[in-house]
Formats: C-alpha cells, sequence, structure tokens
C-alpha cells in the first residue's frame, strides 16, 4: 500500500468509489450496506409496532398502500413493488382478503390473470397508515435537518438508478405507464 502525502492534489483527496469499498478495510459494521439494511430493518420494525394495533403487519401496511394508489394490481408486479417472491404475495393477499381488506378478481377473457384491488374497508385502514409511516420516519430522522433528509433521499435515488436493471421502471408508477 502507498501512502498518500500531504500535498496530494484534490482528485486524490476524495476517495473513488472503488476505495471507498476497500476488500482490506472492509467491517460489517461500517458497511454502507449493511447499514442501510439494519436502518431500514429498524423502520420496518418500528412500523410493524404501530400497525400492530390496526392487527397489520408492515408489509401489509405497504401492499394496502401499494393498492391503494393503484400500483401493483397483479401478483407480479407486486411482488416486484414489495421485493419479494409471488409465493409470499400470494399468502399475504389470502390474509387480507380474509379480513376483507383486498378483492382478487379473476378476468373474464383470461382466466389466469387475477386482478387486485383494495375494498372499502381496506381504503379505511390505508387512510390512518401515513400518519403511521410519517411518525415512525419522524422518530429515525431525529435530528435531521430538511435539507440532510432531501440529500439523503436523492443519495437513496441514485442508488437505485444505478443499480436498477436496464429496462426495468425505477418506480412502481413507472410500471403502468406506456
Amino acid at each position: 500500500m502507498t501512502s498518500r502525502s500531504p500535498s496530494s492534489d484534490a482528485s486524490e483527496a476524495s476517495p473513488s468509489p472503488a476505495d471507498a469499498f476497500d476488500p482490506a478495510t472492509y467491517r460489517i459494521g461500517r458497511s454502507v450496506g449493511y447499514l442501510l439494511a439494519r436502518a431500514k430493518n429498524t423502520l420496518s420494525q418500528g412500523v410493524d409496532q404501530e400497525v400492530s394495533s390496526l392487527d397489520l403487519t408492515h408489509t401489509q401496511a405497504v401492499c394496502l398502500m401499494v393498492l391503494a394508489e393503484g400500483e401493483g394490481t397483479k401478483v407480479t408486479e407486486l411482488s416486484r413493488c414489495l421485493n419479494t417472491d409471488a409465493g409470499s404475495v400470494t399468502r399475504l393477499l389470502s390474509r387480507l382478503e380474509k379480513r376483507g381488506l383486498i378483492a382478487r378478481t379473476r378476468r373474464d377473457e383470461d382466466r389466469r390473470v387475477v386482478d387486485l384491488s383494495i375494498t372499502p374497508a381496506g381504503s379505511a385502514l390505508v387512510e390512518q397508515l401515513p400518519a403511521i409511516f410519517c411518525d415512525v420516519m419522524r422518530r429515525g430522522f431525529a435530528g435531521f435537518s430538511q435539507q440532510e433528509i432531501e440529500q439523503f433521499r436523492g443519495m437513496l435515488l441514485r442508488i437505485v438508478t444505478n443499480t436498477c436493471p436496464a429496462g426495468e421502471p425505477l418506480w412502481p408508477e413507472d410500471r403502468n405507464s406506456g
């Protein structure tokens, strides 16, 4: 390894992404990926605790919100939105359907296609969810300025853009536009 002298030029002062992710200095507890996952899990657990009073899980709440926005109206689309497999989504939908929160409707012209929709009971629950999600986020981002939150959001969007497979829509709402 070569050491950098204090007189190094400005381009050497800020490491390239390759230098920032050097296997020789990698430590799991300080890894950006690990910390992102840990932060996501902490926020998800916070939502789980809050929505438990509504007899929901975090995943069920997200599912209802996605459906209420008219996104993920097919199992495969919803699987992508929730970042999980179709089998898990099917079981999730069965639980929500049993509670009368969503409806599954087979198309007459192609019985293999099942359209998903939210019911009035599901919509009533969805009205309560944004406040819950925002309360959890406020706690998680305590001490952050609005500018820091927007900067962080921008960074996350860049990561998503950088890692999204070519041709795949970046955002759920892009999937239904043509």
